[in-house]
């Protein structure tokens, strides 16, 4: 077989880098991107209404490059509900602009779709852009769930980031992909419907990746694909808006894939903990904090009947039971191990003793 029939004989894939008026951040990841080993390729740059100059940046610097200008800002959900019916690879890989990648990132992803026919997405390795030694706070190589909701990564727990040191390459099965890099088969992505677009953004990719778990298939990292990623370049951590997010879409991501026994089992002590840090923050000059957390939970509240209608239609769709996912949804307390038990790192932290 000749190199040219090997290349036939590949899938293509669409990478698609979701924009928001983030040219600095565009400038630097498009040509990244197009020095990507991997082909064939599609690029497609999902552009949510920007009005800094993004748009125009690509139509001039990128000709090669597929844009998809939407006429209004709908969100991580949104675009990429609108981008990936549109793009033409049968896998397609979810990019944030503020991204940089290595050429050869596609190839194990790749490699392991073909392969594992159940695999419905992969995580690639996230490194720190700032520093590039540390694995990134987003996502590292790959993400799990306790049994409270709270997720955490093969790399970073909580503030705390590890040196990547080769510790986690591993191909092993996860919970979540980060939605920084995130490679999908895209028969599956549109086989769940996408996103859900009532998170808007932030969890949107945990919801997806815990729907796909229920509805039988996988998700595994694929550590030899090097990402790096500047965490909070699309929205600082410290700004109301994301924290509220991440609490709100915390609470309903549980309430929505979780059965409504272990709900009832679950839920409450996540509230508790929520409202811990509620009253906690204050004193640790917090303040957005504490208003997120009783703003996301106002919300919960006030939507409770459409929250739980998700509840109802995937419970009656799922094909795994909570039990079966044990092994990518801990039956223990993040929280608990690391603040308490002062376990810093992912190896520490899923220790017996």
């Amino acid at each position: 077989m000749t190199s040219e029939d090997s290349m036939a004989d590949r899938p293509l894939v669409s990478v698609i880098v979701l924009n928001h008026n983030g040219l600095d951040f565009l400038a630097k990841c498009l040509p990244t991107v197009e020095r990507t080993a991997y082909s064939p390729l599609e690029i497609l740059v999902a552009d949510n209404h920007s009005t800094d100059g993004s748009v125009e940046h690509v139509r001039k610097h990128h000709p090669n490059v597929r844009l998809l200008a939407f006429d209004h800002n709908y969100g991580y959900t949104g675009a990429y509900n609108r981008a990936v019916p549109e793009a033409r690879g049968e896998f397609v890989a979810l990019l944030n602009n503020d991204t940089e990648v290595d050429p050869h990132w596609l190839d194990q992803p790749v490699e392991l779709l073909m392969r594992e026919p159940r695999l419905a997405a992969l995580q690639t390795k996230l490194r720190f852009l700032q520093d590039r030694r540390l694995f990134d706070y987003s996502g590292g190589s790959g993400g799990y769930l306790d049994a409270y909701g709270y997720p955490f990564v093969r790399g970073r727990v909580f503030d705390h980031l590890e040196e990547d040191r080769g510790q986690y390459d591993d191909v092993v099965p996860v919970m979540w992909a980060s939605g920084a890099a995130f490679v999908n088969r895209r028969s599956a992505f549109l086989e769940m419907n996408g996103l859900d677009d009532d998170f808007f953004m932030h969890m949107e990719e945990l919801d997806l990746c815990w729907r796909y778990w229920l509805m039988g298939w996988e998700i595994k990292v694929a550590p030899q694909s090097i990402v790096y990623h500047w965490a909070g370049g699309a929205l600082p951590a410290d700004r109301f808006r994301k924290m509220y997010l991440n609490h709100r879409n915390g609470i309903a991501v549980m309430m929505k894939n979780l059965s409504a026994r272990s709900i009832v089992r679950r839920l409450p002590l996540r509230l508790v903990f929520d409202w811990i840090t509620f009253f906690a923050s204050p004193f640790r000059g917090q303040f957005k904090r504490s208003a997120a957390v009783l703003a996301a939970h106002v919300f919960v509240l006030f939507h409770l009947p459409s929250i739980w209608s998700k509840h109802r239609r995937m419970q009656r769709m799922r094909k795994v039971s909570d039990r079966e996912l044990g092994h990518v949804i801990v039956p223990w307390s993040v929280v608990w191990r690391h603040f308490v038990l002062r376990r810093k790192t992912f190896t520490q932290l899923m220790a017996v003793s």
